[in-house]
């Protein structure tokens, strides 16, 4: 066990990376899934009494369940394999609750969750539920659970994600390295997007309706560290294009995409993520994104073409910002579409079948809920996905392997029903769609030409004509 406060705080080595990978041999790295746990509860400990460093005592003077000596640890401990007992050894007790959707260390027997017909060795149950889910979201709560034939872990957070993790053998991709799972958690942190303090002691003047927050540890709509990231990825992004353009047709433009003045037109909230990101990330030198998708050089059409932004919303919500719209290609406002848009408000005041601009959006969001991504996105297409009865194999797909809904007009590169790492609802960010166009560019399944990308929005149709794999992103958080 660290028994420094260095010790338990420098963990650079164990964060998994590219150049740092997860184990893949099999086996539980317990020593490294130790020391990131570890992490953790020195973080909340910090937090909950305002130090600085982590008293190593009194960490490891909490009276914790798993190290005492009586007949139901011992039961359960016979239950689990060498190295499971093994980071049992390792580990501080983690004081409720160990991170923003979790509530502690359980260790429970969980095989009654699970249909397999292959039984462990020995007696031993194959399946752990090693943190369980804070009470606070409800009932049928799991949390995250051990396999200990595979030594892989995933977090369905309740009974109702079992249909995404299970049977495994056909959600390998759902079940990760423990320490691929802590490490999402303590990145989460580091960028500030879950940040641990008690109620009592937000910083002055910091509205608690801008947070989701369960006891020790809230949710941010956004963090500064995502506006950084974001506008590095969509630059990133862009070089990709102009690089493949011809150089006498870029246009001569160096300024941010917009100024105030012109957001102020447009009536973008101020003090919000996707004002931040237009204000800073560079013009794009070209006319087309994406398929069919516009870079606003128009201003004034730009203001226009906004829907969502001069209806009243809520003091604590953000509206949909139309980011790069498809000229002359509008959708009815449908349900789907609605239901979206009125996340901010308490009603989109539009009329049914009212047209409704395609392209590309900022996530509308209320901050003060639970799982909201105000760095989010959502593609409005001017067609439906998977439309009528496709079976379940055919068409577009969402992250988590499920078919994108049937009829469904923005659930394209969206997350699905599963977060591997957490979460229920939020939307997929905007940082990992530039970084997904910059795949689709690169290996020329999109064409740039002297406009930039080549192509109408009907492009994005592909994903139900075969190339689902190429429409969707990657599991994350």
């Amino acid at each position: 066990m660290n028994t420094t406060p260095q010790q338990i705080l420098d963990i650079e080595d164990a964060l998994v990376s590219d150049d740092n990978p997860a184990r893949d041999d099999g086996t539980l790295d317990y020593e490294r899934c130790a020391r990131l746990h570890n992490y953790l509860v020195a973080y909340g400990w910090m937090a909950r009494n305002g130090k600085d460093t982590p008293d190593v005592d009194a960490l490891a003077s909490e009276k914790w369940f798993f190290h005492d000596a009586n007949e139901e640890v011992e039961a359960t401990r016979e239950r689990l394999n060498a190295p499971l007992n093994k980071f049992l050894d390792l580990v501080y007790d983690p004081r409720p609750p160990f991170f923003y959707w979790i509530d502690g260390l359980v260790m429970e027997l969980s095989d009654e969750y699970f249909i397999d017909d292959n039984e462990m060795e020995e007696d031993k149950e194959r399946f752990v539920l090693i943190y369980r889910t804070i009470p606070d979201l409800g009932g049928y709560n799991l949390g995250v659970v051990y396999d200990q034939q595979l030594n892989r872990a995933s977090f369905p957070m309740t009974t109702d994600n079992m249909e995404s993790v299970e049977p495994i053998d056909e959600h390998e991709e759902m079940w990760f390295p423990l320490e691929t799972i802590l490490t999402q958690w303590i990145y989460m942190i580091r960028i500030g997007k879950v940040i641990p303090g008690l109620p009592e002691e937000l910083p002055s003047g910091d509205s608690p309706t801008n947070r989701s927050q369960f006891y020790l540890w809230s949710w941010l709509p956004y963090c500064d560290a995502q506006i950084d990231s974001t506008i590095a990825a969509i630059e990133r992004y862009l070089a990709a294009v102009e690089s493949r353009m011809p150089p006498n047709s870029l246009l001569p433009i160096s300024a941010p995409l917009f100024t105030g003045a012109e957001l102020d037109a447009a009536a973008v909230p101020q003090d919000c993520f996707i004002r931040s990101l237009l204000t800073r990330v560079k013009t794009p030198r070209f006319k087309f994104i994406a398929p069919g998708l516009e870079v606003p050089h128009d201003k004034e059409a730009f203001a226009r073409r906004q829907r969502f932004t001069n209806i009243p919303y809520e003091e604590d919500s953000i509206p949909g910002v139309l980011l790069f719209a498809a000229p002359d290609r509008l959708v009815d406002l449908n349900l789907e579409i609605r239901r979206l848009f009125s996340t901010a408000h308490d009603n989109v005041s539009m009329n049914d079948n009212d047209p409704v601009p395609t392209g590309l959006y900022s996530e509308p969001v209320r901050r003060r809920d639970y799982d909201m991504e105000e760095a989010g996105f959502r593609l409005v297409l001017p067609f439906a996905l998977r439309p009528g009865f496709f079976r379940d194999e055919d068409g577009a797909r969402m992250s988590d392997g499920r078919p994108v809904p049937s009829g469904s007009f923005t659930g394209l590169f969206q997350h699905g029903y599963f977060h591997p790492f957490g979460g229920e609802r939020r939307s997929q960010r905007l940082e990992r769609l530039f970084e997904r166009w910059i795949v689709l560019v690169e290996r020329g399944i999109w064409t740039v030409g002297e406009d930039g990308v080549e192509g109408g929005i009907d492009k994005f149709g592909d994903a139900d004509r075969g190339a689902w794999n190429e429409y969707s992103i990657a599991p994350s958080w």
